[in-house]
């Protein structure tokens, strides 16, 4: 392998915004201090997150302790039962069906509140609601425990990031989410549409072995990360159209907005970091990766890079999305990346209807988190069309 970055642990390398840009460019896998390896090059990336001995699963993540077997932390038939799971709430059909039923009065409810307003907090008065309602609303969550699910979460949502952060009280919290999803399923009848009777019908009529206990467990990381990555992303989408100035022109066809949507998500993909573990000793771009190691992969570094992409960090929606990584890729590649571009396009559509742009007043001072990554500290001023 080659020569150890000089005391670069991940948790030291993570304090840095765009940390991969403190790694020698002209190298696509680095080794660092404590054994850890870091990707970053496109095609290395593609490589490590499709190889088939770079696992999700470890014993000692902090999901798995917390919830135990998990569609995150699974791999091979175990992670292809849960994804069958999910296939029924994800399909092409059922998002045109929530595209054209509850999700536009969530957006146009977000687009109300924000056209004409000033604020220096958008991720954490706004950036939430529209997320929020789609997984309430598809768990079946009675609207008036939507604020108790968001107090109870938060505190979760770190066992999901790398490093991970342990919440004082994150058992507690845990099971409390778990009862309150376990009454939703109680109260739900069997041709209940929610997700919990859905995944509930799907195991039972596909024969997966997931047990009730795994199935609660799925439900809770849905809302979890259903919710937290399209909330940062909201969150980076509306830092894009404010910093790069971004015309709102009014009824912009679809190609237009998806490609302003696709350009956001590869500047600021809402997960930048991902974390796999050795089962065996693999290579990767011609550098041997000994088994039991970890290795962390930037999804960040994929899309900024400049073998790849020309001024790899100025925003142009007219360039080639072909080998942008958003949403990751191989086998746990993001199971929502269909129905959270859909959103992100409906809200953009929405706001372009109200709002001519978004003014940045102030910029931001810092990208937060690796899994649920967004600008931070920054001021945007949403201006009234009229």
């Amino acid at each position: 392998m080659e020569s150890v970055m000089a005391l670069q642990s991940p948790q030291e390398l993570f304090e840095t915004p765009f940390w991969f840009r403190t790694l020698p460019v002209e190298k696509d896998v680095h080794t660092l201090a404590g054994g850890y390896v870091a990707v970053t090059g496109n095609e290395s990336v593609k490589k490590a997150l499709t190889n088939p001995w770079l696992l999700a699963e470890h014993p000692l993540k902090s999901t798995a302790r917390v919830l135990g077997p998990n569609v995150i932390d699974s791999d091979g038939p175990r992670h292809k039962a849960f994804r069958k799971l999910l296939a029924p709430i994800l399909s092409r059909s059922s998002i045109n069906q929530y595209m054209n039923s509850f999700v536009p009065p969530l957006v146009t409810d977000l687009v109300n509140e924000i056209t004409g307003l000033t604020t220096n907090d958008f991720h954490g008065q706004f950036a939430r609601r529209v997320p929020y309602g789609i997984i309430s609303t598809l768990l079946g969550i009675d609207p008036s425990l939507e604020d108790k699910f968001h107090t109870l979460s938060r505190p979760l949502a770190g066992i999901l990031d790398y490093p991970s952060v342990q919440a004082p009280n994150l058992y507690e919290n845990t099971q409390k989410l778990l009862a309150l999803i376990r009454a939703q399923q109680s109260s739900a009848n069997e041709d209940s549409k929610t997700l919990l009777a859905t995944l509930t019908r799907t195991r039972n009529q596909k024969q997966i072995d997931l047990t009730d206990e795994e199935i609660y467990a799925t439900a809770l990381l849905f809302f979890l990360a259903g919710t937290e990555t399209s909330t940062a992303f909201i969150t980076s989408l509306i830092y894009c159209l404010a910093r790069y100035d971004i015309e709102l022109a009014l009824e912009p066809d679809r190609s237009y907005l998806n490609a302003v949507v696709e350009e956001a998500l590869r500047l600021y993909p809402p997960v930048q970091t991902i974390i796999r573990f050795a089962h065996h000793d693999v290579e990767i771009s011609g550098v041997k990766i000994p088994r039991h190691t970890a290795v962390v992969v930037s999804l960040a570094a994929a899309n900024r890079d400049p073998k790849v992409f020309d001024e790899p960090d100025s925003f142009d929606y007219t360039r080639s999305h072909d080998r942008s990584l958003p949403f990751s890729t191989g086998p746990h590649s993001c199971p929502g990346a269909g129905l959270a571009k859909e959103e992100f396009i409906l809200l953009l559509s929405s706001m372009s209807r109200k709002i001519s742009r978004v003014n940045l007043l102030q910029d931001a001072d810092d990208v937060a988190s690796q899994s649920f990554s967004h600008p931070d500290g920054f001021i945007v001023h949403f201006e009234s069309r009229a």
